[in-house]
């Protein structure tokens, strides 16, 4: 397996058609090699922290870094976490990138997605090309 030193996790928040519409990109950030791991979209549940989790499982992943969101805490039990928003800088930077470079992850934008499946498929068309090949 892989072995990624630190990795960071984050969550972003999107809509589609309407803001209460939301939609959320969680994804895992590799501190060092500055890339995305893995990316999954769904609702702020433990549920899709869970699929996140599924798709790190082949990756030995030694430090763990995330914001103060209570689930990470929840689900990373008995892992070395680190829970510090000086430690999420990278992937935060990144989460500002993406909002810069995808102007339907905007927060004040006429420019949304109008389907949950467009949406999911623009953003990780995007991730693919800048972080898996």
């Amino acid at each position: 397996s892989d072995v990624i030193v630190c990795a960071e996790m984050d969550e972003q928040w999107g809509y589609v058609g309407a803001k209460s519409r939301q939609r959320w990109l969680f994804y895992a950030y590799d501190r060092l090699r500055k890339t995305v791991v893995a990316h999954v979209f769904g609702e702020r549940t433990m549920a899709t922290l869970g699929r996140l989790m599924s798709l790190l499982s082949p990756f030995d992943v030694v430090i763990w870094m995330t914001d103060g969101w209570p689930l990470y805490e929840s689900r990373l039990k008995g892992k070395l976490h680190v829970i510090s928003k000086r430690y999420t800088q990278r992937i935060e930077r990144h989460n500002l990138n993406l909002r810069q470079h995808l102007a339907r992850l905007g927060r004040k934008s006429l420019s949304f997605s109008k389907s949950v499946e467009l949406h999911d498929k623009v953003i990780g068309h995007y991730l693919n090309i800048k972080h898996y090949q």
